[in-house]
């Protein structure tokens, strides 16, 4: 099964990578799901809470507070000013 290669990335540091299923995260242009296979983009993120349903079966949830999002063959890279996590699950 494909699945996404994702980064969560804070001005500071790097707050989580590992795979997913699905990314769910608020943009300009309103609410996107990214599943493997997405086409590429790019996008502006607004301030808001984000969800990683990861292929381990657990689900990552936390709050961005605004930055970019880029997706390119199945690799999610998100970037923040600031990124808090609602869970301490974290492998960087």
């Amino acid at each position: 099964m494909a699945e996404l290669i994702v980064e969560i990335v804070a001005l500071d540091r790097k707050i989580w990578t590992g795979t997913a299923r699905l990314v769910r995260v608020r943009t300009t242009e309103g609410d996107i799901g990214i599943m493997p296979g997405h086409e590429s983009m790019a996008g502006l993120l607004k301030p808001g809470e984000f969800a990683i349903d990861r292929v381990d079966g657990d689900r990552l949830v936390g709050s961005i507070d605004s930055g970019f999002i880029s997706v390119d063959n199945n690799r999610v890279t998100v970037v923040a000013d600031e990124v808090s996590l609602d869970s301490e699950a974290r492998s960087a």
